[in-house]
């Protein structure tokens, strides 16, 4: 039997626990681990939780086997992967490819280039917690282990594309404004430093009102986001 519940569509309910608490109608936020949902999930009941994505592949390798499924992909990330792609490019949308795809390929064979043939500056990957990566990462191929040893993450297959014309400041305090607003608000880090950063990518992004303290008080906060 399968119920299809839909839930409120709030960010954090990607993760896997918080997604359960909405579905038990209670507010989604994420739980203690231990116990993990395998011991204890779905109203105190031992539960599996899986992707849309991955589910989706499940009856192609009932019906063609593991050893098709293998050929697709890399080695030790095998299978197709979702990406949303957005930005200054010729071509968005959602697309599927194979793991092991460069973003040189993504950007050029797939999305057409870059829009009014502007120059490539950086892809943010991973969702509004990800991280960019520059021109020289373009031939990485996009699998777990690739990914992981350029500092990036795979997160929830987004892929923002910005050319020369972008101010990557403007652009994470886009994402910083969309993660204040998301947080469950159930741990200090995340809830209140969320909130900083968005104050100090502010201050930097806005001009300042005299030329006494605004600058000296952007200047400590350049200094002061990475802590």
């Amino acid at each position: 039997q399968i119920k299809i519940k839909t839930g409120a569509g709030a960010f954090v309910c990607g993760e896997e626990t918080a997604l359960l608490n909405s579905l038990e109608g209670k507010r989604g936020i994420p739980r203690p681990k231990p116990p993990y949902p395998s011991e204890q999930g779905l109203f105190n009941k031992p539960t599996v939780v899986n992707n849309a994505e991955s589910l989706a592949n499940v009856p192609k390798i009932i019906t063609n086997g593991v050893e098709w499924f293998n050929t697709i992909g890399t080695t030790r990330s095998p299978g197709p992967k979702l990406f949303a792609l957005s930005g200054k490019i010729k071509q968005t949308g959602l697309i599927e490819v194979p793991m092991g795809t460069t973003f040189r390929q993504i950007i050029n064979d797939i999305a057409g280039g870059m829009e009014n043939d502007g120059a490539f500056k950086a892809a943010q990957i991973g969702g509004p917690s990800g991280s960019c990566i520059t021109e020289e990462n373009l031939d990485t191929k996009i699998d777990y282990e690739s990914l992981a040893a350029i500092d990036a993450i795979m997160g929830s297959g987004g892929l923002v594309v910005a050319d020369e014309y972008t101010c990557m400041v403007d652009l994470s305090r886009f994402f910083m404004d969309f993660l204040q607003k998301s947080s469950c608000g159930k741990c200090i880090p995340c809830r209140e430093g969320t909130r900083r950063m968005l104050e100090i990518l502010d201050s930097i992004t806005r001009r300042p009102q005299d030329n006494n303290h605004s600058s000296l008080d952007r200047f400590k906060g350049v200094m002061q986001l990475e802590e």
